[in-house]
């Protein structure tokens, strides 16, 4: 596991695409926030791949979110319903039915309210935050080729726990709702 998260820690690169005037601020529109360029850069190696990620602060508390996934395009596109989008939802008050609540992500991850700008808004971070992407063959040494989608699932749903279990035993502060503190 330590192997694993020295990965995470080593390829972790900017989540959040900033303002250049001012690295400390994220940038989003109503369809939701960008990724970094490094990110996106790795993202795109992966994103089509069965996967686990760790999003986490530089803070000490960590605020670490991680997840899984095994759908074509991954759950991290600016207008998904899980994550980017998301979170620029719950700035606007405009959650859909579809939405996964992140607003605790937001109270840990920011530190105001948005600023308006004509097409652009901004919102400052309290950290940086940052995302890794694991590939599948990272954490189980194998191709998944050869696998079906249930054994996909479940080794990526195993891994997702056991980093999880991991991360809260460090005395990380998680924001898996189901580890909220």
């Amino acid at each position: 596991m330590e192997n694993l998260k020295e990965f995470v820690r080593v390829n972790a690169r900017p989540l959040f695409r900033t303002a250049e005037s001012n690295t400390s601020e994220a940038i989003f529109d109503e369809k939701g926030f960008w990724l970094s360029d490094e990110a996106s850069a790795e993202y795109s190696k992966i994103k089509n791949e069965p996967h686990l990620y760790v999003a986490y602060t530089d803070s000490e508390e960590g605020f670490y979110y991680i997840g899984k996934s095994y759908q074509k395009g991954g759950r991290w596109k600016r207008s998904h319903a899980y994550h980017l989008g998301t979170l620029a939802h719950h700035l606007f008050g405009t959650i859909r039915y579809d939405d996964q609540n992140h607003s605790h992500w937001i109270k840990k991850w920011t530190d105001s309210a948005p600023v308006a700008q004509p097409t652009i808004n901004t919102i400052g971070l309290k950290h940086k935050v940052f995302i890794s992407f694991i590939p599948f063959n990272q954490y189980f040494g194998n191709d998944y080729q050869g696998l079906s989608k249930a054994e996909i699932r479940a080794r990526n749903s195993q891994m997702e726990e056991a980093l999880i279990l991991s991360y809260l035993n460090d005395g990380f502060d998680l924001l898996n709702i189901q580890m909220n503190k």
